[in-house]
């Protein structure tokens, strides 16, 4: 135990009390300590946000665009208070307030974006994971904070447990879950659901330790649990990167099973992952219906995620080497590049490798370079591994969260080897010593900088001074080199006098560096602002769009600046945006937007989170219902379109090509395939209102143009239902501009009634003539089958568990 390898009482007296009382506790219960401590600094990382009044949320961002610039409030400034956390602003925090305002029911559809789309299929919406339900039923705006501290404290618990299965001491487990659960990479994705995935990882890893090493079925239940729990976080993309990295961590454990048992363990483990993805089919059955019929893969092929510079390495060192996004930045997108772990993990890792050569040392540090060498784009690696299925379509950038569980697993193994009593070695000292240096020396060449650079720089560091923008990009990199020496120099410092103090002070000073080298590296990527400024108001532009209501409309982006009224952000006003940002994107509505409305489009990017106002465009979507252009007021006005309002917050343009949501039309044209299809509706002599395209003939309808063929209005329109009312003279097709989708059944006046797709994506309903009222219900099979499946899958699971009784969960392996 850890209170038993003090040397002598002199050196337990030098501890300091606390400290002493601290690990003496971690000591008896280490566990339950580990968890207490990473408690503790999750809610200090947001506490801020924890106050009554505050949220942790960058959504001050939105200030920054019509129609809200006009009345942006006092203590909002440029484009807010972390400008990087866009998306958690426009995609996820939306997501979660439409899925809070229809709780306890499930909404299955999305009406808010892109003509339609299904909500729970999009993965993203992440109803299911843990890390959602507080933003379910808490205070929206501060459930947000409690998120965080639910995340953080689940990943380094999680590390922490894993380096006990690993046979790691306290103090190196301690170390491994503080710099994985609060290292900069975790902390900086904290609002994405990325990190609700790789919140998982650690415990993934540790649950297939256990089902390798252990027999029986509670570790085969654990592991389908957390693999269900993954898959459940919101990102399909980062669950793939960490089933690869437990896949790989399978092989190292299989390599320590004896040959006699390695076939049983493998089929463990293949239950483990076959339960776990039936546990969250309700959620991937969805899914993968809405991947087959998107346009996502295809747009992917033949394409990867890229790489970033190795100049970025340089992150590992000085994570502000291009500043913060909430002063001044001298290259965009710090995220990306947040790999720092703190200057004591790094010394401890590397040394880790060094001093000791096991297979799992190997194993984990080869593995954490290659996803390192990947992001980084290195030559050889980065092809191989490309080249593999699912890398080949993925940002693999994200692999560096891999590199940061390698690295606290290593920082965890390296202050376990540090000697009992008596000075480290002198290898230890001289290759910490020049990881302290070398990174000052090459900033301070490279910049060649004055006296008075260095002095701006040290105010940068270490007085909250802003750096100028004009001197940025020497004072910037030099102030990240200030904040490096301090906390690398505390570093050396702290392992020279390792002789002189006794294993607990060392130990407690070690731990006490790191977390607040890490806090200061982490605090304030994500902000805590102000409620009022967090929630932006209905503005007179606003309010026509609602009054239009089912119409839809889009909102236009400047050369420079914010789009107006972003996509997604309508959710949270109820209303219809043909834009849409959110994955998969319908094979169909990608195309037709690609091709006909899109100004630009690249790499992965969806194409429909812009529009333009091209006589072609205004045509198709005019077709989808679009009735009102937005644009900010300070950008040129529009030519050739009518400006239906003007105001301080934005202006308003009506498309002239604007169909009702719903028809009736009478006549059809035949056409054959899907790029026919498309061509066809975008022709700019078709008439949706006289003539409907079709794959196959429809009985009863004219062959060519007809006269308009009756009426119809939108009575009800709720996520998953829409009611019609239609009035035709003659045997007619009601067209309701939304997307055609799998899963949609209707009825005529009660009876059953097929939906046809028409106009290449959009719904019909054939009539007979006279009154009808049309009832749309979505009601797909994989929702079905999914939620069957994974009750199924529960009650299976507890039922193995409970018949083949409960058995101890692994502790603490001789594995080093």
């Amino acid at each position: 135990m850890l209170s038993r390898s003090v040397s002598s009482a002199t050196r337990t007296r030098r501890a300091p009390a606390a400290a002493r009382r601290a690990l003496a506790a971690a000591g008896r219960r280490p566990t339950r300590s580990a968890a207490a401590l990473y408690l503790v600094l999750a809610i200090a990382f947001v506490a801020p946000s924890l106050l009554p009044g505050q949220s942790l949320s960058a959504s001050d961002y939105l200030w920054s665009a019509a129609p809200w610039t006009a009345a942006k409030p006092a203590g909002v400034s440029g484009l807010g208070s972390n400008y990087e956390q866009a998306d958690a602003v426009l995609q996820f925090q939306p997501f979660l307030q439409y899925a809070r305002a229809h709780v306890p029911d499930v909404p299955l559809w999305n009406p808010h974006q892109m003509g339609g789309r299904p909500f729970v299929a999009n993965s993203q919406s992440a109803l299911f994971s843990p890390f959602s339900w507080p933003a379910l039923v808490l205070p929206f705006w501060w459930s947000l904070g409690v998120v965080g501290v639910l995340k953080l404290f689940c990943a380094a618990l999680g590390a922490h447990l894993l380096a006990r299965a690993l046979g790691m001491g306290v103090p190196g487990r301690l170390l491994a879950g503080l710099v994985y659960g609060f290292g900069l990479y975790f902390v900086a994705w904290l609002s994405w659901p990325l990190s609700s995935v790789w919140a998982w990882l650690p415990w993934l890893l540790l649950c297939v330790h256990a089902v390798v090493h252990r027999r029986g079925a509670p570790p085969v239940a654990a592991l389908a649990l957390v693999v269900a729990l993954q898959f459940l976080g919101g990102h399909p993309e980062s669950s793939f990167h960490v089933l690869a990295a437990g896949s790989f961590f399978a092989l190292l454990a299989l390599s320590r099973a004896a040959p006699g048992t390695r076939g049983r363990a493998i089929g463990r483990l293949a239950a483990g992952l076959v339960a776990g993805s039936a546990l969250a089919a309700v959620a991937l059955l969805p899914f993968l219906e809405l991947l087959s019929l998107s346009g996502d893969l295809g747009n992917r092929e033949g394409r990867t995620g890229g790489s970033l510079a190795p100049s970025t390495l340089i992150a590992y060192f000085m994570p502000e080497y291009w500043g913060r996004p909430s002063q001044v930045q001298t290259l965009a997108f710090s995220f990306a590049k947040a790999y720092y772990a703190g200057a004591l993990p790094l010394m401890l890792a590397i040394w880790a490798v060094v001093a000791r050569r096991s297979r799992e040392r190997v194993a984990i540090a080869a593995g954490g370079a290659v996803a390192i060498a990947v992001v980084v784009g290195l030559p050889g690696i980065f092809q191989l591994v490309t080249a593999v299925p699912g890398f080949d379509h993925a940002y693999n950038q994200r692999l560096i969260i891999v590199g940061l569980l390698a690295l606290a697993l290593l920082a965890g193994w390296g202050l376990e080897d540090l000697p009992a009593g008596g000075r480290p070695a002198r290898a230890l000292l001289a290759g910490a010593a020049a990881l302290w240096l070398l990174p000052i020396v090459v900033v301070v060449v490279r910049l060649d900088a004055g006296a008075g650079a260095l002095g701006d720089a040290l105010a940068v560091a270490w007085t909250f001074a802003t750096p100028e923008r004009a001197g940025a990009a020497t004072v910037v990199p030099l102030a990240a080199a200030w904040v490096w020496a301090v906390f690398a120099g505390a570093a050396v410092a702290l392992l020279a006098s390792r002789g002189r103090l006794s294993r607990t002070a060392f130990v407690a000073l070690a731990l006490v560096l790191v977390a607040a080298d890490l806090l200061r590296a982490g605090v304030g990527l994500n902000p805590a602002i102000p409620v009022a400024h967090a929630e932006q108001p209905v503005t007179p532009a606003l309010a026509r769009l609602q009054a239009a209501r089912p119409a839809r409309f889009v909102g236009l982006a400047p050369e420079v600046g914010v789009q107006a009224l972003a996509p997604n952000v309508a959710m949270r006003y109820g209303l219809y945006d043909a834009r849409g940002y959110d994955f998969p994107i319908e094979r169909r509505y990608n195309r037709l937007w690609r091709s006909q409305v899109a100004d630009r489009y690249e790499g992965f990017a969806p194409p429909t989170i812009t529009a333009v106002t091209t006589p072609g465009a205004l045509r198709m979507m005019g077709l989808l219902g679009v009735a009102d252009i937005l644009q900010a007021p300070e950008e040129p006005p529009l030519r050739g379109l009518e400006m239906t309002y003007e105001g301080p917050d934005a202006r308003l343009y009506a498309n002239p090509f604007a169909l009702p949501r719903a028809w009736v039309v009478a006549g059809q044209r035949t056409v054959p395939g899907e790029a026919a299809q498309l061509a066809a509706i975008a022709d700019p002599g078709f008439d949706a209102r006289r003539l409907a395209v079709v794959d196959e003939p429809l009985p009863g309808l004219a062959d060519g143009p007809a006269a308009p063929g009756g009426s119809a209005a939108i009575v009800a329109y709720a996520p998953d239902r829409v009611e019609l009312r239609a009035s035709a003279p003659g045997r007619g097709l009601v067209v309701l501009s939304d997307l055609h989708f799998p899963g949609w059944r209707a009825t005529v006046d009660g009876r059953d009634a097929p939906i046809e797709r028409v106009d290449y994506l959009l719904r019909g309903v054939l009539v007979d003539p006279g009154e009808h009222r049309i009832v749309m219900e979505y009601r797909p099979w994989s929702w079905r089958a999914g939620w069957i499946v994974s009750l199924a899958a529960a009650l299976g699971l507890l039922l193995l568990v409970m018949w083949k009784g409960a058995r101890r969960w692994p502790g603490r392996s001789s594995v080093r």
